[in-house]
């Protein structure tokens, strides 16, 4: 007798795309799959040119050098997902989209990113990269101040991604009628000063804020040197994926509907400066 066949998901590859692009992608997948019209999905794709990514809910006033942005060719997109500014440079960025009641997931929010971090992990592994999530026992270290902290990457979040304790990878879950989307950023290298020049950091000088950012934050280049490949690494997280939720991912298009859906959502959202540059509210669903 044969063993038990793995469930197949949709795989797919997008390469890199500008930042509007990929966040359009994003939200027409979660849109269409809450729908029932498409598979549970893993995506993996890269920025070109860099950008910067707003919480859905964060303010962009005393948060982000504007100016340093288009010095520094820097887009800005503001996410669905909620949480702080992410700099989106030398990174595999992976999206999960799948229905809330899919077994594989615990319906809780933490437990259900717990899950989807074990896959990371195992990704992290193929690559001889020893990572582990931050837990509860552990300090989080966090830059002093009472201010609110502009970036995702200010201090990890319990069940991120650390190496040695420092940060490796940040996500941002969102969930939207039957349907959940987490996405998240692993980072490839790692640049302090650039992530320094596009966010305001109030009242505190450069020397804390780069001393603070180089101790805490780490990258698959710090372990691996400067010769890693975008797609050597994105084969490790498919199969991190394959083997964390005993799955065969099968690399498959967008479908006609989730193309057009996009092309909405860049008209409606992403290519819009009020959507990208002004405060959304509260955010329309739960975020991590």
């Amino acid at each position: 007798m044969g063993g038990v066949r793995s469930p197949k998901w949709r795989l797919l590859t997008t390469g890199f795309l500008n930042a509007f692009e990929n966040m359009a992608i994003d939200d027409a997948i979660l849109k269409t799959c809450s729908q029932g019209q498409s598979p549970p999905t893993v995506r993996f794709y890269g920025w070109t040119p860099h950008a910067l990514s707003l919480g859905y809910s964060q303010q962009i006033k005393d948060t982000v050098d504007l100016k340093a942005c288009d010095r520094l060719c820097v887009d800005i997109v503001r996410r669905t997902t909620g949480g702080r500014a992410v700099l989106h440079d030398e990174e595999l960025t992976y999206s999960l989209i799948s229905p809330s009641d899919n077994l594989l997931f615990p319906m809780n929010i933490l437990e259900s990113y717990r899950r989807i971090s074990s896959c990371l992990i195992v990704g992290f592994k193929r690559l001889h990269i020893n990572a582990q999530p931050l837990n509860s026992k552990e300090r989080r270290r966090v830059l002093p101040g009472k201010r609110p902290k502009p970036s995702c990457f200010s201090s990890p979040s319990w069940y991120e991604i650390t190496v040695g304790g420092k940060k490796i990878c940040g996500s941002a879950q969102r969930r939207v009628g039957g349907a959940f989307l987490q996405h998240g950023s692993i980072l490839l290298r790692f640049d302090a000063q650039k992530l320094y020049e596009t966010l305001i950091f109030r009242g505190l000088e450069r020397e804390v804020i780069m001393d603070y950012l180089e101790r805490n934050i780490t990258s698959v280049s710090d372990h691996l040197g400067n010769d890693i490949e975008f797609y050597k690494v994105q084969e490790a997280f498919i199969a991190g994926f394959e083997q964390g939720l005993e799955i065969e991912l099968e690399e498959v298009s967008l479908s006609p509907q989730e193309e057009e859906l996009k092309e909405q959502y860049l008209k409606q959202r992403y290519l819009n400066l009020d959507w990208n540059l002004k405060t959304q509210g509260n955010p329309p669903e739960r975020h991590l």
